[in-house]
């Protein structure tokens, strides 16, 4: 996901800890990808961030999306993880999700510049759990989380920058959710199934 020689982990509180290599570089999460017009918002919001503050990494067009559980990280992805997943996908009973960022910030634990807000935090979180406890019923980790934060990462970079609320929030309507499979070290998402929300 990263292009810095560290990972940054999107663990249970969706802020990320540190990976100090690519031991297993295959990681398995569920997510909402944005449209390809909230992409171009998203990616001309980070390039003025950049811009504005001489950050030198590189905004995340191709990769955009909201974590809404992490699976694993893994050597090889495991087909039987696969599977357990898609069960876990296949539970989830949801209305389309109006989701709303309003604000940018840095999660300094993963030095991302994300963006971020209250708009379709609770439907998010509701399928969060959902798709927790369908992973325990799979014989998966749940990895639910008290302090899931949904957030979309812009890009990486040391230097700290101010919160700040956007003139124009980016704003749209997630009407599926995503299992995806990324190869870490590399801008590389497999889509490996997709659910409608459909309520």
């Amino acid at each position: 996901m990263s292009q810095m020689p560290l990972d940054f982990r999107d663990d249970k509180n969706g802020r990320g800890r540190r990976n100090e290599s690519y031991a297993s570089r295959h990681r398995l999460f569920f997510a909402l990808c944005p449209s390809e017009a909230i992409e171009q918002q998203a990616a001309a919001i980070a390039d003025d961030y950049r811009r504005a503050f001489s950050l030198s990494g590189r905004p995340r067009l191709t990769t955009l999306h909201v974590s809404i559980i992490w699976v694993g990280d893994y050597p090889k992805l495991p087909e039987d993880v696969v599977f357990a997943a898609r069960q876990a996908g296949a539970t989830v009973e949801s209305a389309p999700i109006a989701m709303t960022f309003d604000r940018i910030m840095r999660f300094p634990q993963a030095r991302a510049l994300v963006l971020c807000g209250e708009g379709g935090w609770k439907p998010l979180t509701r399928v969060h759990v959902q798709l927790g406890v369908g992973m325990h019923n799979a014989g998966l980790r749940h990895n639910i989380s008290r302090d899931f934060t949904p957030h979309m990462t812009l890009l990486y970079d040391r230097k700290t920058v101010p919160p700040t609320s956007l003139d124009t929030p980016v704003s749209w309507t997630a009407s599926e959710f995503l299992l995806i499979h990324s190869v870490l070290g590399k801008t590389e998402h497999r889509i490996i199934d997709r659910w409608p929300l459909l309520g």
